[in-house]
């Protein structure tokens, strides 16, 4: 029991140290830079828009919720067309 707990009291400890160090290490990443143009996605459009941008002279960054950049362009098909053969076989 006595093990438990302190181990337990162990993981929340560094639970709070992590937390703690992400947080100082992302608002001062975030507070010292600054941009021109913000582009809110990854997908064609939003990159289209920053190399746009970028070929006009302003710095540029894409900021958005996914993973890899291109949307559906990259990624393949939606989760509609998943089950439809004939979105798939043409």
């Amino acid at each position: 029991m006595r093990k438990a707990l302190s181990f337990t009291l162990l993981c929340i400890v560094l639970a709070f140290a992590i937390i703690q160090k992400t947080e100082s290490t992302t608002s001062a990443a975030v507070s010292s830079r600054t941009y021109d143009v913000v582009v809110y996605g990854g997908t064609s459009a939003g990159v289209s828009a920053a190399v746009q941008a970028k070929r006009m002279g302003k710095t540029v960054i894409i900021v958005g919720p996914d993973k890899h950049l291109g949307g559906l362009t990259a990624g393949g098909l939606g989760w509609t067309d998943s089950g439809r053969k004939e979105a798939v076989g043409g």
